[in-house]
């Protein structure tokens, strides 16, 4: 998607809008980066891509520019359930749609056959397949975010327990106890068990250490030992 340079989007009033600082590839300007609905800080209003007006609800504007929610969604790269209105809006439609279904038998009926599907795992295919045909941008950015949170998350997770089995081991950082094992003359296994470092990462660290390990064994499984 091709983008140009400029400050971010800053707060505007109602009928204002900011110049174009992206743009979609049949060159069409935008007010907004594509793939991603701007959200007014203080307001919780939208911002309009086409026009850069800001709105509680895009809804009715955007017959204006001949979409529907559904075409505006696709066109600009949003995911398909993305609400079009402002946040505190948003929140008053599901808080009304939460009461309507405690009311509603009809609405309860009406949805059973989808929420027997979630529990059947059904629906979680269905959803998949009807998504990655053609997975929107923001769909897309999402779940590499959630997948970098995760991996993050991770490695964190990791980072703590090695440095707790490591003040255990009366040392405050890795290279000081490769260094120690080194010269104790330790087994690359022994290190790996004190650790709990996979071989990968343990190469990795013990060169950054400067610890040299002799090559793999002939069965070409894991190095063979630390060199003295």
């Amino acid at each position: 998607m091709k983008t140009t340079a400029g400050a971010p989007l800053g707060r505007s009033r109602q009928g204002h809008t900011h110049d174009h600082l992206w743009s979609l590839p049949d060159g069409t300007g935008l007010h907004a980066p594509y793939g991603q609905l701007a959200i007014e800080p203080g307001t919780g209003r939208v911002c309009c891509h086409l026009c850069g007006r800001w709105y509680v609800s895009l809804g009715g504007h955007l017959r204006r520019h001949g979409h529907t929610a559904d075409s505006y969604r696709e066109t600009m790269g949003l995911c398909r359930s993305r609400p079009l209105v402002a946040q505190a809006l948003s929140r008053s439609i599901a808080a009304r749609q939460s009461e309507a279904y405690r009311r509603s038998p009809e609405l309860r009926a009406y949805l059973a056959v989808g929420q027997e599907l979630c529990k059947t795992g059904q629906l979680a295919p269905l959803a998949a397949t009807a998504h990655t045909t053609n997975p929107a941008p923001e769909l897309t950015r999402l779940r590499r975010a959630a997948l970098d949170e995760g991996r993050a998350t991770r490695a964190a997770r990791r980072d703590r327990a090695l440095a707790r089995r490591l003040r255990e081991l009366g040392f405050n950082d890795l290279p000081s106890y490769l260094r120690h094992a080194h010269s104790t003359g330790a087994s690359l296994r022994g290190i790996a068990r004190a650790t709990g470092l996979g071989w990968a990462r343990m190469r990795r660290e013990l060169d950054a250490a400067g610890v040299a390990v002799r090559p793999a064994s002939q069965s070409g499984c894991v190095p063979a030992a630390i060199a003295r």
